[in-house]
């Protein structure tokens, strides 16, 4: 029989650990990005804001995106992803994703729906 030894210290900072763990996600949760619940429906979803973020912006101009960006388009459902878009069309630039799209060989299937842009 094992048994374990947690001396009362280090149960203590674990239950803070977990605590400050749970913190983090509801602030998450509720921050600026849904990217908890979109990371399980969409797929990448965490990559494809660390890397395409940046080229997607209202400000700044419209320049070819990464291949890391292109990469992490293809690992997911860009569909899934248009009604996040649609929530922040005041800081991304719909005709820029369109382009991002494209430029990476994702582009939306005719009659899509993504923010206020629907594909012909």
């Amino acid at each position: 029989m094992v048994t374990w030894k947690m001396e009362k210290r280090v149960f203590a900072d674990a239950r803070m650990m977990l605590m400050m763990c749970g913190i983090v996600v509801m602030v998450m949760a509720m921050g600026k990005l849904p990217l908890i619940s979109a990371q399980f429906e969409c797929g990448n979803v965490w990559g494809v804001y660390m890397q395409c973020d940046r080229y997607v912006r209202r400000e700044g101009p419209t320049v070819q995106p990464s291949s890391q960006c292109c990469n992490a388009l293809r690992g997911s459902n860009v569909t899934c992803l248009c009604p996040y878009f649609a929530q922040y069309e005041d800081t991304y630039s719909m005709d820029k994703v369109i382009y991002v799209l494209n430029y990476c060989g994702t582009p939306l299937a005719s009659g899509t729906k993504c923010g206020n842009y629907t594909a012909p």
